[in-house]
């Protein structure tokens, strides 16, 4: 197989080397156009006969020439930088590419249009397009949405079904509501917790929240054993205080009652005992003295 090889010098300095391996006699016609717009040509003749060498300098302007399979780039080493890209035509006019892959069609270039609009080509002087939009969709590119029922209609708690062209109705899920879905529903209504309880209205039920572990239940409706037991005591302790207070208030009634109405005072007696025993200790102790009077002497005998 042959070898073609391309030597690019500027200013008489090798700058790349380029190997290819046509298949065939290669006829190949270079232009390079320069910034002062000058234009040069070189053509070259490549055969089977071995390798072929090629360097130029054009209108004093240091070109690089670049060979391949597909087309020429042509580029300028001197300042500003200038790169051009020659590509060989297509044989199909309404491909373009490397590989004429490629449709030149603004529609398959751009894919304008969104929501699953149909784009068409429009053949005028210049290239257009033109969007096909669905039933709901509008605008240019079909950008606007304008469905009654959208993705997010229904907040993704339920499912919306269209009733007409503009007005719609979400089937919400278990345990939601509203217009669009967008409230859970209370069963916590009409719900009512014992013994203080607190409701709790869950996705599709309710919950009562029980006060510590005193009372346990559906809604709280049961009472532990030890709140029983403490309740037992503490009511006893108040039977007896309350009977204790009622024996008391009866027997100063019962006494009244003798004294005031009956004349009898039992207390009597003993409050007149009270009494004289009280007075007979504040008393002050009497000393007498005894004296003799003409009393015989024992010496008078």
């Amino acid at each position: 197989m042959m070898t073609l090889k391309i030597n690019l010098f500027i200013n008489n300095n090798l700058v790349e080397t380029t190997q290819l391996k046509p298949t065939s006699i290669l006829t190949t016609s270079m232009v390079a156009t320069t910034q002062s717009q000058q234009t040069s040509t070189l053509t070259t003749t490549i055969d089977e006969i071995g390798s072929t060498t090629i360097s130029t300098t054009i209108d004093s302007s240091s070109i690089a020439i670049s060979l391949n399979q597909t087309g020429l780039i042509v580029t300028s080493t001197n300042e500003p930088f200038l790169s051009y890209f020659v590509p060989e035509p297509c044989p199909n006019t309404t491909n373009i590419g490397i590989r004429c892959n490629i449709s030149n069609s603004l529609c398959k270039i751009l894919s304008p249009c969104q929501n699953n609009g149909i784009c068409e080509n429009v053949q005028t002087n210049i290239p257009s397009y033109n969007c096909s939009c669905l039933p709901g969709f509008n605008g240019t590119h079909c950008e606007f949405d304008y469905r009654p029922c959208k993705p997010h209609t229904c907040l993704y708690h339920g499912i919306c079904n269209e009733t007409s062209n503009s007005t719609f109705n979400c089937i919400c899920n278990e345990g939601w509501q509203g217009i669009n879905c967008e409230s859970i529903i209370n069963f916590c209504d009409n719900v009512t917790c014992w013994n203080k309880g607190v409701c709790r209205s869950l996705l599709s039920n309710y919950q009562c929240k029980c006060l510590g572990d005193s009372y346990y239940g559906r809604r709280c409706e049961f009472t532990s054993l030890r709140i029983k037991i403490y309740k037992i005591v503490s009511k006893s302790f108040a039977y007896v205080a309350i009977i204790a207070i009622s024996s008391v208030a009866m027997f100063v009634i019962i006494m009244d009652i003798l004294k005031y109405c009956f004349g009898i005072d039992p207390t009597c007696e003993d409050l007149e005992r009270y009494r004289r025993e009280k007075r007979a200790k504040k008393r002050k102790p009497v000393i007498q003295q005894i004296i003799y009077v003409n009393t015989p002497s024992p010496s008078s005998e």
